[in-house]
């Protein structure tokens, strides 16, 4: 084989090497991101950007079929079968700031705070202890140190009216002045645990979600 076929087939094969890395081994240049980029030009070319993922849950994990054990489960189940925004633990949630909120208004003799948070009943109840604090010039102050628990104890539907009982324990400091300011009950200074049952309310038909309160008693 003279020089000149060397050449060639020298020639001939570097061409091919070259062919086949430009084929099989030259990376394309478009990365993720480039594929990304490009889905969303086309889509911003078209007028509109794709569609985020989607936040609905499944169909099983919806609380049409929420199932809870424990001695208020069944309640709690009934609940949320006739209520889908029903939670307990959200519920629970929100009845330890109610509690905050019921206990700080009620020392603040705060009717209009009161009011959405209160059963009829119990608003009657708790607007007479106030007007009688009122009559003898007296101001209360109360200071919830924290909440130690807040437990679903009871859960019920009867006729389309949910009841949850959450059983409280917390440690406040409250203390009653005169007209003068001069202590007569209480001590902020010190503090004390109370344990009560409250119990809450709601017509899982009514499009108003707040529960109200419609009982206290002691645990």
């Amino acid at each position: 084989m003279d020089i000149l076929q060397i050449l060639f087939f020298a020639g001939l094969a570097v061409f091919l090497g070259v062919r086949l890395y430009m084929v099989l081994g030259k990376p394309s240049g478009r990365t993720a991101e480039d594929v990304e980029r490009e889905q969303r030009e086309r889509a911003e070319a078209a007028g509109a950007m794709p569609s985020p993922p989607s936040m609905r849950p499944p169909q099983e994990d919806t609380p049409f079929a929420a199932s809870f054990s424990g001695p208020a489960g069944e309640g709690l189940t009934a609940i949320a079968q006739h209520d889908p925004s029903f939670d307990p633990k959200e519920f629970t949630k929100g009845a330890k700031a109610a509690y905050e909120m019921i206990v700080t208004a009620y020392a603040k003799g705060d009717r209009e705070a009161l009011q959405p948070l209160l059963s009829e009943r119990v608003m009657k109840a708790y607007d007479q202890a106030i007007s009688a604090r009122e009559d003898q010039s007296l101001t209360m102050t109360t200071e919830i140190d924290r909440i130690k628990s807040a437990e679903i104890s009871e859960a019920s539907l009867n006729d389309n009216r949910a009841k949850v009982k959450i059983a409280f324990s917390a440690e406040l400091a409250s203390v009653t002045r005169n007209a003068q300011g001069d202590v007569v009950e209480g001590d902020l200074t010190t503090l004390k645990t109370v344990d009560e049952i409250w119990s809450f309310e709601r017509d899982v038909t009514n499009d108003n979600p707040n529960w109200r309160l419609s009982g206290v008693k002691p645990a």
